[in-house]
C-alpha cells in the first residue's frame, strides 16, 4: 500500500509532479514502478522521483538525473503525448546505488513501460512520467491471465492515463491560480488595513496634540484672568489627548475643571495643578439632575454658575480675612479684582438664571446666598 502522511496544506501548492506518484498508484494499484522527470522552477533544474514497491507499499525517493539530462532532452522535446517502450527500445534503467538511485541509459527492459509527456513549466519541453506495468493485465485485476497486453489495450490505457493525469495537473494548476489570486487580494487587503490603521493612529496622535495645545491655551486664559498659574499634570494631558467628545464642549470642561480646582485649593496663591480626576468628560452625558454640571444645565447656565462660584470663593476669602461681605470686599477678594458696581450689574444681568439655580440647588453657594447683600436683594425681589 502507498504510505500517506497527514498534510497541513493544499496538495496543489507544491509542484504537481510531487503528488502524481500517489495518484498514479491509486489508479494502477499493482503497478511496479513510477518515475517522474520534471523541471522545477524553484531550483531551476531537472528533478526526478521514483516510487517502487517495498514492504507491501511504495517508497518514493529522489533520482539523480543531472548526469543524463542531455540524454533525456529528446524525450522531453518529443510532441507525441505518450509512447510505449518494450524490450527492444527502452530508455534507461534505475540502478540502486548508495541512498540516491541513479539512471543509466541501456537497451533492454524487463517491464512494459508507458511514457506520458505532459505540459511542464519549461518552455519547449515536456515533463515525463514513466509507468512500469506488468506484461500481463495483472495491474487491472485480471490476475489469472498470462497473456501480454494487446496493442489495443495499450492504446486505451495510454489514452486514459494521459488524459486523467493531464486533467489532474490542470486542475491543480487552476486551483493554485485561484489560491494565488485570493492570496494576493488578501495580502493587499491586509496591507491596506495596516496602512489605514497607521494613518488613523497618526491622525489620532496629531488630533490629540491639537487638543492639548487648545486646552493649554484655555488654561493660560484662566491663569491670566484669575491671576494664578494653572498647569496640567501628565495624566491630565494624556486624558485630554484621548478626548472623543464634541470639540465645542472642551472649553466648558476645562473651565469646570478650573472651578473645581479653585474650590479645592482655595488657599493656593501661586500655582494650581489640574489633574486627570479634575477633568470630567462624562458630564456631558449625565442626566442625574443632582449637580449643576449636567448637560442641559451647563450649556445654558455656564456663565451664571461660573459667576456664582467666583463670588462664593471670594466671599470665603474675605471671611477668612475677617472682612464684611460687602460688594467692595468681595470684589477685591476675587482672583481678578472687580468693583462693587460691576458685581451688581453682573448679578442683575443673570438674575433670572440665578433664581433658577438657587432654587434647583439649595445646597450650593451657601455663603453668598445668606450673607452677601447684593445677592440677597435679588433673592428677595424674586420671591
Amino acid at each position: 500500500m502507498l504510505k500517506i502522511s497527514i498534510v497541513h496544506k493544499f496538495d496543489f501548492i507544491d509542484n504537481p509532479f510531487n503528488s502524481l506518484h500517489k495518484t498514479a498508484i491509486s489508479i494502477l494499484p499493482g503497478i511496479d514502478k513510477v518515475i517522474t522527470v520534471f523541471y522545477d522552477p524553484e531550483s531551476k533544474c531537472l528533478r526526478g522521483i521514483v516510487s517502487e514497491k517495498q514492504n507491501g507499499g511504495y517508497e518514493a525517493k529522489e533520482l539523480d538525473v543531472g548526469t543524463i539530462s542531455e540524454d533525456l532532452n529528446p524525450f522531453r522535446k518529443d510532441k507525441t503525448p505518450f509512447s510505449w517502450y518494450n524490450e527492444d527500445s527502452a530508455p534507461f534503467k534505475v540502478k540502486k546505488k548508495n541512498s540516491t538511485p541513479l539512471i543509466d541509459i541501456f537497451t533492454e527492459l524487463e517491464n512494459v513501460v508507458l511514457l506520458l509527456r505532459l505540459p511542464g513549466s519549461q518552455k519547449g519541453f515536456s515533463d515525463l512520467i514513466f509507468l512500469y506495468f506488468n506484461e500481463n493485465p495483472g495491474n487491472f485485476g485480471v490476475s489469472n491471465s498470462d497473456s501480454p497486453l494487446s496493442t489495443e489495450s495499450k492504446s486505451v490505457i495510454a489514452f486514459l492515463m494521459y488524459n486523467s493525469l493531464k486533467g489532474i495537473i490542470e486542475s491543480k494548476q487552476q486551483n493554485w491560480n485561484v489560491l494565488s489570486f485570493n492570496n494576493d487580494r488578501t495580502r493587499k487587503i491586509i496591507s491596506e488595513t495596516e496602512r489605514l490603521s497607521d494613518e488613523l493612529k497618526r491622525t489620532h496622535d496629531n488630533y490629540g496634540l491639537s487638543l492639548v495645545k487648545l486646552c493649554r491655551q484655555y488654561l493660560k486664559d484662566h491663569s491670566r484672568r484669575n491671576n494664578i498659574s494653572y498647569v496640567f499634570s501628565e495624566s491630565a494631558l494624556e486624558k485630554i489627548s484621548n478626548f472623543s467628545g464634541e470639540l465645542k464642549d472642551l472649553e466648558r470642561i476645562i473651565e469646570e475643571a478650573v472651578d473645581y480646582a479653585n474650590n479645592l485649593y482655595s488657599n493656593a496663591t501661586s500655582e494650581i495643578r489640574i489633574s486627570e480626576w479634575h477633568i470630567k468628560f462624562e458630564i456631558q452625558y449625565s442626566h442625574t439632575g443632582e449637580m449643576p454640571e449636567q448637560q442641559t444645565t451647563i450649556g445654558k447656565y455656564t456663565k451664571t454658575i461660573s459667576l456664582l462660584n467666583k463670588l462664593e470663593q471670594a466671599a470665603l476669602v474675605a471671611r477668612k480675612q475677617n472682612l464684611k461681605l460687602t460688594g467692595t470686599n468681595v470684589g477685591h477678594s476675587c482672583p481678578v479684582p472687580i468693583s462693587a458696581p460691576a458685581i451688581s450689574d453682573s448679578l442683575y444681568n443673570h438674575k433670572s438664571m440665578i433664581t433658577t439655580l438657587l432654587e434647583k440647588y439649595p445646597e450650593k453657594w451657601e455663603t453668598i446666598r445668606t450673607e452677601f447683600r447684593p445677592l440677597k436683594n435679588i433673592i428677595e425681589k424674586n420671591r
